[in-house]
């Protein structure tokens, strides 16, 4: 069943009214595959899946196609040559966002995540002052956001405060402790080896819903592979953790690009 039969071609017109950058906005199977897993549940009305993450999000559920959308603009604006286009699609982008934002619930447990990829956006459209205060909402909110902490910390150091620059990624590995790229960026920035001391969380509310993140009945999706310079918009997940501190550091790259700073471990 094709995306535009599962909901509606009547649906995708009202939902998405898109400028003519984004006018084919519907995911190619490579770009559904980079997205999360309720992405495709949610084009696909009917099937287990999407009853499963029906039930996990609620009514939540109803509006995260609109998060989907703007997830697979922002992958789309790194292959996007022309400044006018990119900077087109990444306000669709933030347009997308701040409909969940608006019309999800206030405990809705992926609007930390959200607040991120919007920081992301806007760091992207070059408004700094808007994308950091979306990234220290989404850290106070989670934390557990290693690209929220190296997207704020690239702020800072393009203001050219590096010593905030600095202070936001030591802050951000002693909550992601083992997440190789923001121990990349503590050594870049000067940090001193052994890395800081991890905070031990403190038990609190779940910040996914009950039972689990993700219902059995839905494979995980895969990441599509992006430009050396650029990142996939990020979902929530579990960073790398060590059990004791490196006292080397971590070659700058990736097994396969060697040359890329902000790859994703």
């Amino acid at each position: 069943m094709t995306l535009s039969k599962t909901i509606g071609l009547a649906g995708l017109a009202a939902l998405f009214a898109m400028p003519a950058a984004q006018a084919a906005w519907a995911p190619t199977a490579a770009e559904m595959a980079a997205l999360p897993a309720y992405c495709g549940a949610r084009f696909n009305e009917g099937s287990d899946a999407f009853k499963a993450w029906r039930a996990n999000m609620g009514g939540d559920f109803n509006h995260i196609h609109h998060y989907c959308a703007g997830l697979n603009f922002l992958n789309r604006t790194y292959g996007i040559s022309s400044a006018k286009d990119r900077q087109s699609t990444l306000g669709a982008v933030v347009r997308e966002f701040d409909y969940v934002l608006t019309h999800a619930s206030p405990g809705f447990y992926l609007r930390a995540e959200i607040l991120m990829n919007r920081g992301v956006a806007l760091s992207l459209q070059k408004k700094p002052g808007e994308a950091i205060a979306n990234l220290n909402q989404a850290i106070e909110k989670n934390p557990e956001l290693p690209r929220a902490w190296m997207t704020l910390a690239d702020l800072y150091e393009t203001q050219k405060q590096r010593a905030k620059a600095l202070e936001t990624v030591t802050e951000g590995l002693r909550h992601n402790p083992g997440t190789r790229s923001l121990q990349r960026r503590y050594t870049e920035l000067g940090g001193k080896l052994p890395y800081p001391e991890p905070i031990k969380p403190e038990p609190t509310q779940a910040a996914t819903p009950p039972e689990a993140a993700t219902p059995p009945a839905v494979e995980p999706a895969a990441t599509a592979a992006q430009p050396a310079e650029a990142a996939p918009a990020q979902t929530t997940q579990t960073p790398e953790r060590t059990q004791t501190p490196e006292t080397t550091a971590p070659k700058i790259g990736s097994p396969t690009n060697p040359y890329c700073r902000f790859c994703p471990d």
